[in-house]
C-alpha cells in the first residue's frame, strides 16, 4: 500500500499544529541522536557495508542472540516483503485489523492469504497455512498477546512460521516481547523496527530476529546496500544509548487513559481498549473521513482515518496520544463536531 497509511500531511495544504494520526513518538529525535547524525554526514561520501554488519553485531549484543540471527532491515517494511519472498507461493494468515503490508508484501510474493479476526485468536487455534502474521501490540488497536498465548500458539502448530511484528513494543507496559523465546521456537520470526520508539522514520530502519537457518533462508532474496550509512549510524547510536533514550511508557500510558475518558465523555464515539499510546475509535456520527477532514480545517489536528484497515468501517479511526494540550484541542473539536453534525 503506497498510500493509505498515518501522517499522511503531505496530501493537505494545512497547517497541521498536532499529528494524531502516526504511531511515532511524539517528542522527536533526541538531541544526542540529532548530533551524532551531524557528525557522520561525511559517511554518505562513501559506501555502507553491504549487510550493515556493525550495526548487526550491536543488535544482536544487544538482545542477547549471534549476529547470524539479526537481518537489519530498510525499515520493517523490507523485512515483511523479504520475510513473504522466502516463503513466496505458499500460504499466509493474517490476523486482523492489521498493518496493511503484510497483506501486501504477501500479495506481491503469490502467497495464498487467508484472514482470522483478531477477537476470534485464541492459544489454541489451529492454522492449515504456512504462516501467521501479526503484530503484537497490534496495529491499529493497540491490542496484545501474552508470551503465554504466544508460546501456546507457536507448540499448537509447530509447523508453521510465525510472523510476529514489534514495532510497538517499547509502546506498553506490558511485558510481551518473545525474544527471549527464539531460542526454544524454530518457527518464530520476530520483527523490529527503530524508527517509531526514536522517531526517525524518515531513515528507514528495523531488523528481522530469528533462528540462524531462517535468517540464512531469507538473506539471499536481500540486497545489499539496502540500509543506508546513517540509518546505520543511528542504529548504532540507539543500541548504545538505549537505556538513556527508553520511551516514558508510564507517562504515557497515563496520557492515554485520561484521553480516552476525555472522549468517551463526548458520547457518540466508542474506543477499543488498548495497551498502548494509540487506540481504535467509532464515531456514531458521520465517518471518519468527514471528521478528519473537519479536524483538519478547524483545528489543524490530523487523525488517521481508519476504514482502509480490512475488516473495519467508514466510520473507524485510530489516535495517538500526542503533548497535553494538543490532547486538550482534540477533544475540544471533536466535542465540536458531535454538537454540530
Amino acid at each position: 500500500m503506497i498510500n493509505g497509511h498515518g501522517d499522511d500531511r503531505y496530501l493537505f495544504n494545512y497547517n497541521i499544529i498536532a499529528d494524531f494520526s502516526s504511531n511515532v513518538y511524539y517528542e522527536g529525535v533526541s538531541t544526542g541522536l540529532q548530533q551524532h547524525l551531524t557528525d557522520s554526514l561525511r559517511k554518505i561520501n562513501n559506501y555502507p557495508e553491504a549487510n550493515a554488519q556493525r550495526l548487526q553485531k550491536a543488535l544482536a549484543d544487544w538482545h542477547g542472540l549471534t549476529p547470524a540471527q539479526v537481518l537489519v532491515t530498510n525499515g520493517a517494511t523490507e523485512a515483511f516483503y523479504l520475510v513473504a519472498h522466502a516463503y513466496r507461493r505458499k500460504s499466509a494468515t493474517i490476523v486482523i485489523p492489521a498493518f496493511a503490508e503484510y497483506e501486501d508484501a504477501c500479495v506481491a510474493n503469490d502467497l495464498q492469504v487467508d484472514y482470522l479476526s483478531w477477537d476470534d485468536l485464541q492459544p489454541d487455534t489451529t492454522f492449515q497455512t504456512d504462516t501467521v502474521f501479526f503484530g503484537n501490540p497490534n496495529n491499529p488497536t493497540g491490542a496484545i498477546l501474552l508470551p503465554a498465548t504466544i508460546k501456546q500458539l507457536l507448540e499448537h502448530n509447530a509447523r508453521t512460521m510465525f510472523v510476529i511484528d514489534e514495532a510497538y513494543v517499547d509502546f506498553t507496559v506490558d511485558v510481551i516481547s518473545m525474544i527471549p523465546s527464539l531460542h526454544h521456537y524454530p518457527n518464530l520470526i520476530i520483527i523490529k523496527s527503530l524508527t517509531k520508539t526514536y522517531s526517525i522514520p524518515g531513515l528507514r530502519l528495523g531488523y528481522i530476529l530469528s533462528s540462524e537457518a531462517i535468517i540464512n533462508n531469507i538473506l539471499p532474496s536481500k540486497m545489499p546496500w539496502s540500509v543506508n550509512a546513517l540509518a546505520i549510524e543511528a542504529g548504532l547510536y540507539i543500541a548504545a544509548h538505549r537505556q538513556e533514550m527508553a520511551l516514558p511508557a508510564v507517562d504515557l500510558t497515563w496520557d492515554t487513559f485520561h484521553l480516552i475518558g476525555a472522549l468517551r465523555a463526548i458520547g457518540d464515539i466508542s474506543i477499543r481498549q488498548t495497551h498502548t499510546n494509540f487506540f481504535l475509535c467509532h464515531t456514531a456520527k458521520g465517518t471518519a473521513a468527514a471528521l478528519k477532514q473537519f479536524l483538519l480545517q478547524t483545528a489543524g489536528l490530523l487523525i488517521r482515518d481508519a476504514s482502509n484497515f480490512k475488516s473495519l468501517t467508514p466510520q473507524h479511526f485510530r489516535i495517538a496520544t500526542q503533548r497535553k494540550e494538543h490532547n486538550v484541542l482534540l477533544v475540544k473539536a471533536i466535542r465540536a463536531w458531535m454538537e454540530n453534525f
